[in-house]
């Protein structure tokens, strides 16, 4: 059987409230604070939730790497920061990751001038760096499925910017983006577990530029390794101790509303000038005390309200999570099929459990997409307690014109520790020689307990103890795996 909402839900209690240091709103704002009913206060605190949580999961995601300096991987903004080896368990960095790529991130600020980006001449491995706005939409990508073989420039303009270019850039090199606030996904494949390898592809890392108009100007108009830019620190609205939250999806009452707080508070998080919806539900945020450039205050709120609020909050988190129950695309055997095309910005419910499960998602099927799971083929929630299976035919393998990915994560998106730090099986696994194949067949073990038949030892997906999910990638998808019609085995239990 399928999961219940209680049951999705049962592991994102909220944490308790703190302390909010800031000013409080006056006059009409705390009239409007007053004159609420527990029922409005619930009903927005849902929709504040739905609107939030994608959001407030990006700012999160930008404190951390842009201006938490107690988070090792902060490097500032208009920088790029990659992984220089893949990512595991420890630390909890992002939801549902991959662990084929290393990773880049930037977190860029358009605000006051264009940001410089140039790469590498890059013939034989898989490499991207995507763009996406403060609301995850994806708005600009190259790599080496987008571009032909060379180097690639770009010049990234805010959404109000005005001034001189600078000389050689041509119109297809300059890229306006729709909001000041702006991040960079970088990734370059691993195509194998050497240390070799490993070395190729930090080679690679180090020929990409990533750097404020002035600061490459003042270097001569050349390319700078990644690390030699100069670390620019991001100043954008904090409070004392949010450097504490490491999972912003278990954000709760008070907690969630002072962290959209910060998102509105933000004048690089661009707004959508013509949204309609978001203006009316803006205004209606207001009544809370959320409000542009206003610090959010619940001393203005009374213990009734603060609780009413909770509640819808947590009514949001539910309606968010019970996407699960349904799908987001085509469902078949036991995966669900989603991609951008399936998907409207204004669907806030949708948007709000990508912000909880797979922060970023979805990404535009050009690049890849990816299918989630959370039952095995009878429809009972993935848990450690049993044993199962994932067979593939090698006849009919997923249709990829880069790679496949099968990443294993736990109930809240995190990779999972385990002894042999394995958290994928990937195609240039097979590819290389390096799964089990018989009779036609590849067979994943999927367990808590390492197999003891070494030939499944080589295939085996470690998996917690407690429940589990999956969000397989498929880097360059063809079309039946876009619709959904590619017959993606279910995962059997066989203990």
């Amino acid at each position: 059987m399928k999961p219940t909402r209680r049951q999705i839900v049962a592991s994102f209690t909220g944490l308790t409230a703190a302390a909010v240091v800031g000013a409080r709103p006056e006059g009409a704002q705390a009239q409007a604070a007053q004159d609420l009913t527990t029922d409005e206060a619930r009903e927005i605190g849902r929709e504040v939730f739905l609107w939030g949580m994608h959001p407030v999961a990006l700012y999160h995601l930008r404190y951390n790497f842009a201006q938490n300096e107690q988070n090792p991987l902060n490097y500032g903004i208009n920088r790029l920061n990659w992984n220089r080896t893949p990512l595991k368990a420890l630390p909890r960095i992002a939801t549902t990751p991959n662990a084929t790529t290393l990773y880049g991130n930037a977190m860029l600020d358009l605000s006051k001038e264009p940001v410089v980006i140039t790469t590498p001449d890059i013939r034989d491995h898989y490499w991207s760096l995507q763009f996406y706005d403060n609301y995850a939409r994806w708005w600009h990508m190259i790599g080496s499925q987008f571009n032909a073989p060379g180097q690639v420039r770009r010049l990234l303009i805010g959404p109000n910017w005005s001034g001189e270019f600078p000389d050689g850039f041509v119109g297809e090199e300059i890229v306006k983006s729709g909001s000041d606030f702006a991040g960079i996904l970088g990734r370059v494949a691993l195509t194998d577990d050497t240390q070799e390898e490993l070395a190729v592809v930090n080679s690679i890392q180090d020929g990409f530029t990533v750097m404020s108009l002035s600061d490459w100007i003042a270097a001569g108009r050349t390319d700078v390794r990644p690390d030699d830019v100069p670390e620019t620190k991001a100043d954008y609205p904090t409070y004392p101790g949010m450097e504490t939250i490491v999972e912003p999806a278990r954000l709760a009452g008070v907690d969630f509303l002072r962290w959209v707080g910060l998102v509105l508070a933000d004048p690089t998080f661009t707004l959508q000038e013509d949204g309609h919806q978001e203006i009316l539900a803006l205004e209606r945020f207001a009544r809370l005390g959320l409000k542009r450039g206003m610090t959010f205050d619940p001393e203005t709120l009374t213990p009734e309200i603060i609780a009413a609020i909770s509640d819808g909050i947590e009514q949001g988190r539910a309606d968010a999570l019970a996407v699960a129950e349904t799908g987001t695309g085509v469902m078949r055997n036991g995966w669900d099929f989603t991609s951008d095309l399936d998907y409207k910005d204004t669907n806030w419910r949708q948007r709000a459990y990508y912000g909880l499960i797979a922060v970023l998602a979805p990404v535009p099927s050009r690049s890849h997409i990816g299918t989630f799971c959370m039952t095995d083929s009878n429809g009972d929630r993935l848990t450690g307690a049993h044993r199962y299976t994932l067979t593939f035919d090698l006849q009919d393998m997923p249709p990829v014109t880069e790679f496949w990915e099968i990443p294993l994560y736990d109930n809240e998106g995190y990779f999972v520790d385990n002894p042999i730090d394995r958290y994928s099986l990937n195609s240039y696994m097979l590819e290389r020689g390096k799964l089990q194949t018989e009779g036609g067949k590849l067979v994943i073990y999927i367990q808590t307990e390492e197999p003891e038949d070494p030939l499944q030892l080589q295939n085996w997906l470690p998996a917690p103890e407690g429940d589990f999910q999956f969000t397989a990638r498929f880097y360059g998808p063809y079309s039946s795996l876009i619709d959904g019609r590619y017959n993606m085995p279910g995962i059997v239990r066989v203990e």
